[in-house]
Order: C-alpha cells, then sequence, then structure tokens
C-alpha cells in the first residue's frame, strides 16, 4: 500500500469503526460494574448507586467530542429536570494532572460530579476504547444503553426521559 494513503485509510476504518458502534442498545441487559471511585473532590462515590437511573459518562480534556458535549451536560444537570443521577467519569490516566482537570472543570464552571479513574479500572471493567462512551443504567443496574461519541443536549434529555 502506498503510504501516502495511510492515513486516509486507517481515518476510514476509523469512521467505519464509529459509524457500525454509534448508537448501541443492549439486546438483553447486562449489569453495569459496580465501582467506588473518588470524585474531583474528593470523595468517594459508589457507580451506580443502586435504586437509581443512572448516565455514567467517560470523557478526557484533551478529546474535541468531549469539550464540544460536557456543556450540554452542565445545562442538563443545571435544569435539573431529571431523577436520573448524571456521573461523568474523567480517565485521569490518561491526562496530564488531576491539577489540569481541575483546571479544566473550574474554568468551565462545571458543576456535575465528575469521577476519577485514576488507574484505569473503570476503563477496564466498562470495556472503553472511544471517548467519550456514554452508558444509561437503569435502576435495577442493568447497563440499558450505550452511545460512542458525542451526545447532544437533545440526546441526553432523551435518555433522563426514558
Amino acid at each position: 500500500m502506498n503510504r501516502k494513503y495511510l492515513p486516509a485509510s486507517l481515518l476510514m476504518m476509523t469512521m467505519l469503526l464509529f459509524l457500525m458502534s454509534a448508537v448501541a442498545e443492549a439486546k438483553e441487559p447486562v449489569m453495569a460494574p459496580r465501582i467506588e471511585a473518588p470524585t474531583l473532590n474528593g470523595d468517594m462515590q459508589m457507580v451506580p448507586e443502586k435504586g437509581k437511573k443512572t448516565i455514567l459518562h467517560f470523557w478526557t480534556t484533551w478529546c474535541p467530542s468531549c469539550k464540544m458535549e460536557l456543556p450540554a451536560f452542565e445545562q442538563i444537570v443545571k435544569e435539573n429536570q431529571s431523577d436520573v443521577d448524571i456521573l461523568t467519569v474523567n480517565l485521569l490516566g490518561a491526562e496530564q494532572s488531576k491539577h489540569a482537570v481541575a483546571q479544566f472543570v473550574k474554568d468551565r464552571r462545571f458543576t456535575f460530579p465528575i469521577i476519577l479513574d485514576e488507574h484505569g479500572e473503570m476503563m477496564k471493567k466498562y470495556q472503553i476504547i472511544t471517548i467519550p462512551t456514554t452508558f444509561l443504567i437503569n435502576e435495577k443496574g442493568e447497563v440499558v444503553k450505550n452511545h460512542v461519541g458525542p451526545l447532544t443536549k437533545k440526546q441526553i434529555k432523551e435518555w433522563t426521559n426514558s
């Protein structure tokens, strides 16, 4: 293969994989891994909390799609029109530092809960390959939807109302 076409070929393959897995609904719900992890504020958070519907979102500060969609999560949390927990998970192992994440959050005035995946444990258990990735977990702790790629505010609202 001509080296000139290698980057374009890789991009096309990545886009194809993204489109194939962009929206997936589990045929049969599977149990979400339960993990206790630290938050950016220093508290410990159980993910998911039993008995609560949860949107669990994985992201990093350097991801362009994540930067684009995080304000939509903030708007949904501020509107507080749902009893669905919205929890975001920063893949801290892929970041410069915890301080850089804290500064990113402070600069953008995000108030939603941010869980830190310090050692990649959550990433492995939830089989995160691409970011952003988002899961909808029902009250029983079952993953009922997942989405690879950015979500719009409208899509997030639909998940909070489902």
